[in-house]
């Protein structure tokens, strides 16, 4: 299925214009003025009125430019609620049109309806394409991107199952599963493929992959070194980084070093090399190959996002927040900016960081709400959490169907010592999207943390890692429970595979706590004062820190 393509934030005039004199059954006068209204409300950024307004005016007009256009603003600005009304209604005038089910697939698959997705998603594969295959590999492609991995996983896996003698089938189900977190679901759909197509490469690469997700990296890399020794420079350069990614980086280095001589892949090697100087701390050596990267004119995002890396952890915080502020695209931007603006904070210019967030904002409005609530904790975290709650709140009515900024506000709420209210927004949560892992681990982990609850925390925790088995911030959830439940030894082995899966600050903060309260006290100092170095500034790390070695001199 491809993805409906996206729409500019306004219609110019003259576009307009057209669009109103083609609505060849425009119904009652109000019907055009709802048209206008609705781009002056989307050039002010008020979303809502605008595609409620633009839906109206569809039903009104029943005019099917005026459908897609509706369909296209829910879609492009977030509403998805108002793009499954609006899609339901243009199928319910044109049921044998494919465009409004697609749309409405994906607006239900976003609201986590997963029996409504399925049964329009079948629909279409019933048909839409040629043949169920070439639906599955479209499929795959498409739904890859929305933010739903799990129930787009799901999803993907009933609909496969309908198809057992089709290999893409499988293989969508496979792929979708592993970007959701699940590689014993991705293992199983993967095999189903090569059992119909034993020789599919991708497949094979995709059953690499999904053995090294789930942590057996012996079988991973030993699929993997034959593909890569049968193929192309790009499948050794995929070999070379799951080596990385199962802390074989010496075995990795050749690889890089020798991709970095050629130029097809010159500056993705250039990055490889440098990762591996930045874990060796040899920091001049990865900040000369994030140069040599931005030589290459490709991949400027990633290696401006390792220089200021690099400058942050040399404590060089002016020069690091210039470069971070210099990462406006690709997978860092978002984490870029937070950091830029943190920076600016800390050196006491909140008026300018905050102008500097807003500005990239402006420039690039799909990362507004993942910008918002990240600016909100960071607001809480130095105790402005009743500023952080009008800012989540304002972005709440700009996007009142995205649970990324309940579950910011349920967090901005426990900083603030509301804890019964913040679990009470997760409780919601929790029950208008019961399927969600995200949800349940969000609750269980608070409750967790405030030693509430603990069965149906640990409960709610198991939940979520049953869906989401490689997750390590569920894994650190399950962990940091068993801790409080008071079976340490067991909850550090969750929390260390969590942490080797990733390297995050909090989980780092886990490990430590737990050590400490075993005993490990210089243990716990090393887990902290290692992660702070990969972490500079982190605000868990430095707490940790304090509470048992004291302030800072």
């Amino acid at each position: 299925m491809r993805r409906p393509a996206p729409c500019r934030t306004a219609l110019p005039l003259a576009a307009l214009a057209a669009l109103l004199g083609g609505c060849a059954h425009l119904g009652p006068e109000n019907s055009a003025a709802r048209l206008v209204s609705a781009e002056v409300a989307l050039e002010r950024g008020d979303y809502p009125f605008a595609a409620r307004e633009y839906r109206r005016a569809a039903a009104e007009s029943r005019d099917a430019a005026v459908a897609e256009r509706a369909a296209r603003v829910a879609f492009d600005t977030g509403q998805a609620g108002e793009l499954a009304r609006t899609a339901r209604e243009w199928l319910a005038r044109e049921p044998k049109n494919e465009s409004p089910r697609r749309f409405l697939a994906v607006a239900l698959l976003e609201l986590d309806d997963r029996p409504g997705a399925e049964r329009e998603l079948a629909a279409l594969l019933a048909s839409a394409y040629a043949t169920p295959a070439e639906g599955f590999t479209a499929l795959g492609e498409s739904l890859g991107t929305l933010r739903n991995e799990t129930g787009v996983a799901a999803v993907a896996q009933r609909l496969a199952a309908r198809y057992p003698a089709v290999a893409e089938a499988q293989y969508a189900a496979g792929s979708l599963s592993l970007n959701a977190g699940d590689s014993p679901s991705a293992l199983a759909a993967v095999a189903r493929a090569l059992a119909l197509r034993p020789d599919w490469r991708e497949a094979r690469w995709l059953e690499v992959r999904a053995r090294i997700a789930g942590g057996d990296c012996g079988a991973g890399l030993k699929g993997a070194s034959a593909l890569a020794a049968e193929s192309t420079d790009s499948d050794r350069l995929v070999y070379a980084w799951l080596l990385t990614a199962c802390d074989r980086g010496a075995e990795a280095q050749p690889y890089f070093a020798d991709l970095a001589r050629g130029r097809l892949l010159r500056a993705e090697a250039l990055e490889g090399l440098a990762s591996l100087e930045v874990e060796s701390r040899r920091y001049d050596e990865a900040a000369g190959h994030y140069t040599e990267m931005l030589g290459t004119g490709r991949n400027a995002d990633r290696a401006f996002f390792g220089l200021a890396l690099l400058a942050d952890r040399k404590g060089e915080r002016e020069r690091a927040e210039k470069l971070y502020l210099r990462v406006t695209s690709g997978q860092r931007a978002v984490t870029a900016q937070l950091r830029a603006y943190r920076l600016g904070l800390e050196r006491g210019e909140a008026l300018a960081a905050a102008r500097q967030l807003d500005d990239f904002v402006t420039a690039d409005a799909d990362h507004r709400v993942d910008l918002t609530a990240g600016r909100a904790q960071i607001l809480a975290e130095r105790g402005r959490a009743a500023e952080a709650l009008a800012l989540l709140a304002r972005a709440a009515a700009a996007y009142p169907d995205r649970a990324e900024l309940r579950l910011a506000r349920a967090t901005v709420l426990e900083q603030g010592g509301e804890i019964d209210a913040a679990l009470g927004e997760l409780r919601a949560i929790a029950r208008s999207r019961p399927a969600d892992p995200t949800a349940a681990n969000a609750l269980g982990f608070t409750l967790a943390d405030h030693n509430r609850e603990l069965g149906e925390a640990e409960r709610l925790i198991r939940q979520a890692l049953t869906a989401r088995p490689d997750s390590a911030a569920i894994r650190d959830s399950l962990g940091w429970v068993l801790y409080r439940r008071g079976r340490g030894a067991e909850g550090l082995e969750w929390l260390r595979r969590a942490y080797a899966a990733e390297s995050d600050p909090e989980i780092a903060t886990h490990v430590g706590e737990v050590e400490w309260s075993l005993g490990d006290r210089s243990g716990a100092e090393r887990t902290w004062r290692s992660a702070l170095d990969r972490n500079p500034g982190d605000p868990h790390l430095l707490k940790a820190l304090e509470q048992h070695l004291g302030p800072r001199p």
